[in-house]
Order: structure tokens, then sequence, then C-alpha cells
């Protein structure tokens, strides 16, 4: 998991530089540094409050010490900081001396309170790693079983799509042929939108709709364009958008270049051109070809035209379907 970003809470200096000093070297500098950071703030409330609290500061000092550079740390700035705060804080200052009687069981007390602290955070941090490690093991293991699970799908897409390829093959009829190698395109397109919808497990509530459409358009092309002079190209907001609106927008987007791909040019050339832009709260994408146009009901067309208008009720977009004077344009948009 290492390209996973690190929370301050799983932070371990040792760690982090253990490639460039000894561990311990790491944990007295990061010890004194705390220390250093305890007699700075002790400095500053002196200004106000000479000699108030004189083992007030050390606490926090001593718990981030422990906390991000282990227990011998945690010891080095208990020490410095302690010392520091008895000799020149406790009055008489620049004396071990104890002006109070009472100081003599008061010191007694924190330094056995900044042991405690040393100890308990110590066993915090502990805590910390090994449920860390755990929620690593655990992601690492869900990780494992995505990558079979969508190795799995593809494998199924894969066989589906071969036996509609083996039954064209054997058929005689060239309608039935032809429908099933439309059959056969669909389900590819489909493996192309799976695989690269669930290629990266890291955010399964949301992703880069641009990122998604342009992983999503070469696949497509490979897998629907065997026509060097057919081109698809993609112009795309950057916009997170919920998983399950951008699988209809894929499947929309496969549809249409299945359709375009299949119906739109047959010998001659052409473009295919997808497009996503944000308009304000809403966004807008757009399917266009420069082939020969549709019928002239779309709605009424084949199945391509009814899994397009229900892709888009899924994502909750408003479906156009316009006859250009040169070929199709299919638009979804919302207004927020």
């Amino acid at each position: 998991m290492a390209d996973r970003p690190q929370r301050l809470g799983e932070l371990d200096l040792v760690e982090r530089y253990r490639a460039f000093a000894p561990p311990l070297a790491i944990q007295a500098a990061f010890g004194v540094a705390c220390a250093a950071a305890a007699l700075g703030a002790r400095v500053f409330v002196d200004v106000f409050a000479p000699t108030a609290g004189p083992y007030s500061l050390i606490y926090p000092a001593i718990l981030i010490a422990t906390l991000f550079g282990r227990w011998p740390a945690g010891l080095i700035a208990a020490a410095l900081s302690f010392i520091y705060a008895w000799y020149f804080v406790l009055p008489p200052a620049h004396s071990f001396a104890f002006e109070d009687p009472g100081d003599g069981p008061r010191t007694l007390v924190n330094g056995a309170v900044a042991l405690a602290v040393v100890w308990l955070a110590d066993i915090f941090r502990s805590a910390v790693r090994r449920a860390v490690a755990e929620r690593d093991r655990e992601i690492a293991a869900r990780d494992m079983l995505m990558q079979e699970i969508n190795h799995r799908m593809k494998n199924n897409f894969a066989i589906v799509a071969s036996l509609l390829n083996l039954q064209s093959r054997q058929e005689t009829s060239e309608e039935v042929k032809a429908a099933l190698a439309v059959a056969a395109s669909r389900v590819q397109s489909f493996a192309a939108a799976h695989e690269s919808l669930y290629s990266d497990a890291r955010d399964v509530q949301s992703l880069d709709i641009r990122d998604y459409l342009q992983t999503l358009a070469p696949q497509l092309s490979d897998a629907l364009i065997r026509n060097d002079r057919v081109k698809l190209s993609v112009d795309a907001d950057s916009m997170t958008m919920a998983r399950d609106k951008a699988v209809a927008l894929g499947l929309v987007v496969n549809e249409a270049v299945t359709n375009a791909a299949k119906h739109a040019f047959s010998d001659r050339g052409g473009e295919i051109a997808v497009a996503f832009k944000r308009e304000g709260e809403g966004w807008r994408l757009t399917i266009t070809d420069n082939g020969r146009g549709m019928a002239a009901d779309p709605q009424r067309t084949g199945l391509g035209s009814r899994l397009i208008s229900a892709f888009a009720q899924n994502a909750g977009a408003e479906l156009n379907m316009e006859r250009l004077a040169q070929g199709t344009r299919v638009v979804l948009s919302t207004r927020a």
C-alpha cells in the first residue's frame, strides 16, 4: 500500500527516516526537538506568568515525542524538559533546591506522571500501528478479491462474446449473423466499460469522469472501430461523479459509439466526437458523428437507442437524439 496517503496518527519518524539515520539518532533528535519546543513555550509563558505551573508545559512535548518518535524519544524529551523546569523555573531558579518543602513531593509526583505519559503514549502508539497494519492487510485482501472478481468478469464477457461469434459463423441467415455480430460487439463494449471503471478500487464511491472517458475511449476504439479512417476523440472537463451515474454515462457512450461504428460510416471515413462539459451546477454529454445519420424517427429505432434512453434515465439526465445535416448527435444534460 505504498501509494496510500499517510494520516498524521500513523506517522512513525523512525520508519520514515530509517534510510537516512540510525533509529536511535532519529529518536534522540526528535526528543531534543520536542524538549526545545517545550522550552520555547516556557520562555513565552514566563513573560506573562513567571514560574507558573513549572511542569505543566512538559507533558505535550513528552506526548508528541512518544507518539511520533517512540518511547526513547519520549524519555529524552521528558528528561530534558523536566530537568529544565526543575532547575530554571521551579523556585529558587538556577537551583535543584526546594524553596517550598512541598515542592519535593510535587516534583516526585510530576516525574512519575511524566514516565506514565511516556508509557501510556507508547501503548497507544503501538495499538494504532497494529490497527493500521490490520487495516492494510484487510485492504490488500479486498483489493486482491476485487481484482479476482474483475478478472473473472472480464473472462465471462470474453466467453459470451466468443460464443456469440461462434454462433454467428454457424448461421446461414445473413440477418441472424448481423444481429449476433451486433450483440457480440455490445458485449465487448460493456467489457471495455467494466475494465475501465473497476480497474482501480481505491475509491469505490466516485471517480473523475474526464479520466474515465479518456480511458474508455481507446478501449472502445480498439473493440469497435476496425476502419482506421474512423476516428474517436474525447474532450472532457474534470468532474467528480458518483460511480452509478458514471456507469450509466459510460454505457451511453458505449451504445452511441457502437451504433455509429456499425451503421454510420459503411466503408467511408469519419469522426465520432465525445464531449463532456460542466454547465454551472450541471453537465452536458454529447456524442456526435458525421456519418450518414439515423432514421427519421430515432425513438422508434433499434435496441441501441432504447438502451441509451434507459441509461440516460439511470444517470438522471435529459436525453435528446438529433439528426444532423450530416450525422447524428446524442445529448445528455442536467441542470444540477
